[in-house]
This record gives structure tokens, sequence and C-alpha cells, in this order.
């Protein structure tokens, strides 16, 4: 069974931090403010755990004029293509359409583009580049669960 720890501005964000440390850092090599940064004393964290243990993290913040952007999104490796980062998506996107946010941003690798676009995301802007890796800023419309393929819980506040 999956559940959610959702941590709000300002909240202990422990859980995620460790799990994007994991993922960013240790395995992939990012420096330190991959796994945190001073941001994340502003934004929404959301953990899904299995039987107790994290597997996936993201961070949600204000994209300013009416867009959330999802960012810091990782599921462990153990826990990779079982549809994990799918669902942990659709609830951010969901969560977002709850905060009133019209679109929800991302910046992703080239190697993440297939993912996003199939859930519905656009590339838009130019490219940027940050810690050595071009991302491709995507946008899309919140889904505030009306529509088809859509996450319909989320545990944050």
């Amino acid at each position: 069974m999956i559940t959610s720890i959702c941590t709000p501005p300002g909240g202990d964000g422990t859980v995620a931090k460790t799990l994007r440390e994991a993922v960013f850092c240790k395995e992939l090599g990012l420096p330190p403010e991959a796994g945190w940064d001073e941001s994340d004393r502003y934004a929404f964290h959301l953990v899904l755990m299995m039987e107790d243990v994290p597997v996936a993290a993201g961070r949600l913040s204000y994209g300013g004029a009416g867009t959330a952007m999802l960012s810091r999104i990782c599921v462990a490796k153990k826990y990779r293509r079982q549809g994990i980062g799918d669902g942990l998506v659709k609830i951010m996107d969901f969560k977002a359409a709850m905060m009133g946010m019209g679109h929800s941003a991302v910046e992703v690798p080239q190697s993440l583009l297939p993912f996003y676009t199939r859930l519905g995301y656009e590339a838009y802007g130019a490219p940027l580049e940050r810690w050595g890796i071009l991302l491709t800023p995507m946008k899309k419309e919140t889904n505030d669960g009306t529509r088809e393929n859509c996450a319909h819980q989320c545990a944050c506040p």
C-alpha cells in the first residue's frame, strides 16, 4: 500500500531531504544543493511511502503568475518503472490545482522528456543548464480531478 506524507512550507522535510540526497547527491553525483537548498523552506514536500519506506519525493512551490513549480522529483532506484513517479507527478499536479494554480511547470533532463510528455507536459522556452545538466522547461494545465487520468487524492493540507 502506498501512503503519503506532505510537509507544508516551514515544516520538517527530513524524510524528503534524505531521499533526495540519496538519489541526487549519492546516486547521480550532484552537489548538495541538488538534494536540499534554501528554497525548500518555502515549499511543500510530498513523499510517497510503500510499507513505511520512502520511495518517491517531490517539491511543490510557487512558479509565478498562476503556475506551480514541480521540482526535485525523484524515485528511489529500487522502485522505478512501477508507476510510482507517474502517480507522484499526478498528485503534485492535483495539489497545484487545489491551490488555485492553473498550470504546473517542470524543468527536465532530455532523458525524461518522454515521461513528462506522456503526462501532458509541453516544452516551452529556452533550455537551461543546472549542475552541468541541460534542462527543458515544460508546462501543462493543472488537473483538478475533473479530467481523465487525474490523481484523485492528496494528503496535503
